[in-house]
């Protein structure tokens, strides 16, 4: 992916493949001009209000339990400091470099959208951070998906440890979700590519097998008119094209088993879940996750519950339940390239074993292995309820969004592997099915994993996934440019 020298961040048109460019590749980034007077007419808003002795969460009073005592103008400095230091509660794992990056713009987005009523100095920070390559400690456990609090202590107690917040600038702060919105981004960037990627690696498994494309017909696809079916049915077919399988007495059998029947639909099924998160996604990246929440057009601070992050993590959740019968029918149909009875080809896929080695099964049981962990984290999450007593009961429900962010991201780093075996798998029943014709788009997929590893013969052990899966990472799983 050719990566911008700058990005403009604007709080209004950012996308994943933005967030990307910034957290992975490490393209600079920049305030438009409009962001920059959206930020000074926000704060005006807010100063206004604070002369005039309004009184407003967590600007003019205090929070949680304390809601509704005016604090002390001359100790705001001290009230905002100590706000963060009570919510630097973080535990677990430390973020990434990367997911703190994406944690970085998300929260600069945020800032440019004029939504937030804090100083323009507090973006300038987070742009000079960017562009030095500033790293931060992050923990990722301690969110329930209302604010990702502790995360966002995490950083703005070391960003803004030599400047001294203004009246309400730590509540816009910790009241929003940079992990689950900066996690969700790189999540459903890589998803996009590795989904976009399956109808090749299913074809090439498909000539291994000798499957029956039936399955990828207009009239089957007509029968059910589903935009994802058609979608997968039409890209499958165009890797088969000119393949021997598509022609009369092609295919093996008149019905396959429905890891191979049912692809089309499988697929499908997880475009059509991917679209509905992206389109979702794409709102929630540029829209307001704060309370209260700053009109520019009304001249006022609005007590909302944005913070509450259901239409995020929903989203995921069925990204990640769509995703979970591909990667399960991924297993079963490594499990039937390689077993004998089901392929018609060697056990274990090695053609000449005359130690009786068991040649590709441990390879399907390494991918058996990694896809049961892959259709664990599909579990939803949005049904999760925390104890209503917490905080005098005003927090009495949750989205655990960025639980759901953190399994997407888990769910893309293990879909990789599951794809690179199966490559690896196809690849070696179609040496051994030995078909007279390919269609154009297996072929080229073969040569590349050919190009990467060799076929295994005679005693040969089964080759590593390792080069293929290094090989697709280059590729930014875009399968396409091989």
């Amino acid at each position: 992916m050719a990566t911008p020298t700058q990005i403009d961040i604007d709080g209004q048109t950012l996308c994943a493949r933005q967030v990307v460019q910034i957290a992975r590749h490490g393209a600079k980034v920049a305030l438009t001009a409009a962001a920059q007077a959206r930020l000074e007419a926000s704060r005006a808003v807010v100063d206004r209000i604070v002369a005039r002795g309004e009184l407003v969460y967590g600007v003019t009073s205090s929070v949680a339990t304390k809601t509704g005592t005016l604090l002390d103008p001359a100790r705001y400095g001290e009230f905002n400091r100590r706000l963060l230091e009570t919510h630097d509660m973080g535990m677990g794992p430390l973020a990434s470099r990367e997911m703190v990056r994406a944690m970085l713009v998300v929260m600069l987005n945020n800032m440019a959208s004029g939504r937030l009523g804090v100083r323009p100095v507090l973006a300038h920070l987070l742009v000079e951070a960017l562009n030095t390559q500033r790293e931060f400690k992050v923990h990722l456990w301690g969110s329930t998906g209302e604010s990702d609090m502790s995360a966002v202590a995490n950083i703005a107690l070391d960003l803004y440890a030599s400047t001294e917040l203004a009246a309400g600038e730590t509540i816009a702060l910790i009241n929003s979700s940079p992990v689950s919105i900066g996690l969700a981004a790189l999540a459903m960037y890589d998803l996009g590519n590795i989904l976009a990627s399956w109808p090749r690696v299913a074809a090439l498994s498909m000539e291994g097998y000798g499957a029956n494309p039936s399955i990828v017909s207009d009239v089957a696809v007509r029968s059910r008119p589903f935009k994802g079916l058609r979608q997968a049915a039409e890209a499958i077919a165009a890797q088969l094209h000119g393949s021997h399988l598509m022609s009369a007495g092609g295919p093996r059998h008149l019905q396959d088993p429905l890891s191979f029947r049912s692809l089309p639909l499988t697929l499908g099924n997880a475009f059509d879940s991917y679209d509905f998160a992206a389109g979702r996604f794409a709102i929630e990246l540029n829209a307001s996750q704060n309370n209260p929440v700053v009109s520019i057009e009304e001249q006022r601070l609005v007590s909302v519950a944005n913070f509450d992050m259901l239409a995020l993590s929903m989203s995921l959740d069925t990204l990640r339940l769509g995703i979970a019968p591909l990667v399960t029918s991924s297993t079963e149909r490594v499990a039937k390239l390689v077993d004998s009875f089901w392929s018609g080809l060697d056990s274990g896929l090695l053609a000449q074993d005359e130690i009786g080695l068991p040649g590709f099964n441990g390879l399907a049981q390494v991918h058996k292995g990694i896809t049961a962990e892959a259709r664990l984290l599909a579990a939803p999450v949005v049904t999760e309820l925390p104890s209503s007593s917490h905080s005098n009961g005003n927090l009495d429900r949750v989205s655990m969004a960025s639980l759901a962010a953190r399994r997407a991201v888990e769910l893309a780093q293990l879909c990789k592997p599951i794809l690179a075996v199966e490559l690896v798998v196809a690849a070696q029943a179609v040496d051994l099915r030995r078909p007279p014709r390919m269609g154009e788009g297996a072929q080229q997929l073969h040569r590349f994993v050919r190009d990467l590893v060799p076929h295994a013969g005679g005693v040969q052990r089964a080759p590593h996934p390792a080069p293929v899966l290094e090989a697709l990472e280059t590729l930014d799983w875009q399968l396409d440019r091989i």
